[in-house]
């Protein structure tokens, strides 16, 4: 996966922005799905779960390779594109100025708990927070797939298809 081929974007007829798709550029016959689930374990599981292993802070996985490839392509690469509620990040202005954002939890007592993209989990008096605002973006780094090598991604998304559930 190049990265030039990555990043290029393009207007659809929508008018919505969206990511060009590598799709030619995966090469099954090259993947080890073996190598996917390492790939995994190092940099989806902190915060997905599949096969019941990893942490629920994002969707659960199970099935996922039923998705087919574009769908998991699009999920990967554009992890803005289509966020469902449940998965949005939230953003607290605080009294004192500072910002600090994640996807919300829940609420302990006088504090609102949130999950940070790390997985770990955090927490801000509520009496500390000036706003509280819901924002249409997800919690997954938008660079995600630039952490990872091409082959990784290759590897991963041997791994992702062979997930059908079935």
């Amino acid at each position: 996966f190049s990265s030039r081929r990555r990043h290029t974007r393009y207007i659809s007829v929508t008018g919505v922005q969206t990511c060009a798709l590598p799709i030619s550029e995966f090469k099954p016959q090259q993947a080890s799905a073996t190598r996917g689930a390492e790939v995994f374990t190092k940099a989806c599981a902190v915060c997905h779960q599949l096969d019941g292993k990893g942490a629920l802070v994002g969707p659960q996985l199970d099935g996922i390779g039923g998705r087919g490839l574009e769908r998991l392509l699009e999920d990967i690469l554009d992890p803005n594109r289509n966020v469902d509620k449940a998965f949005r990040t939230t953003v607290f202005v605080l009294k004192d100025g500072e910002t600090v954002s994640g996807l919300a939890r829940r609420e302990e007592g006088g504090a609102f708990i949130y999950a940070l993209a790390n997985g770990q989990e955090a927490r801000v008096a509520k009496a500390d927070v000036k706003e509280r605002r819901e924002t249409e973006t997800s919690l997954m780094p938008t660079n995600f797939a630039e952490a990872l090598a091409p082959a990784e991604l290759n590897d991963l998304l041997a791994f992702l298809l062979g997930k059908s559930g079935k």
